[in-house]
């Protein structure tokens, strides 16, 4: 199966392909360079707008579909990293790699540790599909290998699925700012309402107490188009809704290192744990949010 990625995506996120990889945070195992997770579309018939990662070396071209992932963000541990971070159970990952016909391997092996084991793939109308059961947490390599020897390879933080779900939002940093993942995108929203931990909050229908309505300024650092796209989804049961924004005139005053501005007014359309996943030519980023009725 070929997966073709647009050539802008490609362009746009060149400078995150030399990198390659999100350095890990101080909750990450000690030198565990995790993989970036990307949210800009590619193009799959069926696959195209799951998050998504690029495999190294990126010229092989091989991509792994997170089928699982938008699911497993309503965890802080996922939705914090810009990294991959992956679920010792119950993760399910689409390999698509380009015009090859030869059989391919996935093995797993723990950085720093001598633990590696085989991940089963099997063929289907998406790609190679794969279930890895991990057995254990920490810093993980998993490597993709064809009988011409050729390999990429990928890095995940695996961490024990939490025994409850919860809906971890993310956090609302300094100047009021919930940061999108991956923060190499350079989208934030600046936030109204906070929960008791100082995490997004957002009022059902737009409007909040005292008849306030619900504004998000949008804010992005670089290379934006002349409109934002934001597309919510509800992670705890049924829902979905899409906004578009306009970009406004050149702002009196910014966030330090923004420089454009999408104001909006966010309509969800009923309480509970939203995605938002938001998009501006060829940036794309995501934030989880919590949505209360007033």
């Amino acid at each position: 199966m070929r997966l073709i990625v647009p050539l802008a995506t490609i362009g746009a996120t060149a400078w995150l392909v030399g990198a390659g990889a999100h350095r890990a945070s101080d909750t990450e195992p000690a030198r565990c360079t995790t993989t970036t997770v990307r949210y800009v579309p590619a193009k799959h018939p069926r696959l195209g707008d799951l998050p998504w990662v690029l495999a190294r070396p990126g010229r092989a071209g091989v991509v792994a579909f997170l089928v699982s992932y938008p699911q497993t963000l309503r965890d802080a541990g996922v939705n914090r990293s810009d990294g991959l971070v992956l679920w010792k159970r119950g993760e399910k990952i689409v390999w698509s790699v380009p015009g090859t016909s030869s059989k391919m391997t996935v093995f797993a092996r723990r950085l720093g540790g001598r633990e590696t084991f085989r991940i089963p793939l099997s063929a289907g109308a998406n790609g190679l599909l794969s279930s890895p059961r991990f057995p254990s947490a920490g810093c993980w390599r998993l490597t993709l290998r064809g009988e011409d020897a050729s390999a990429a390879n990928v890095v995940a933080r695996v961490i024990a699925r939490p025994r409850t779900l919860a809906c971890n939002a993310t956090p609302v940093e300094e100047a009021s700012l919930a940061v999108a993942r991956p923060r190499s995108a350079g989208i934030s929203g600046a936030w109204t309402w906070r929960t008791s931990d100082d995490a997004a909050l957002m009022y059902t229908r737009g409007v909040g107490p005292g008849d306030l309505s619900a504004k998000v300024p949008w804010w992005i650092r670089r290379k934006w188009g002349p409109s934002l796209k934001l597309t919510g989804v509800r992670l705890d049961g049924d829902g979905r809704f899409r906004q578009e924004f306009q970009m406004a005139g050149d702002p009196s005053s910014r966030p330090h290192g923004y420089q454009a501005v999408f104001p909006s007014i966010v309509n969800v359309p009923s309480a509970g744990c939203w995605l938002f996943r938001l998009r501006t030519a060829s940036l794309a980023g995501v934030l989880v949010v919590r949505a209360i009725n007033r």
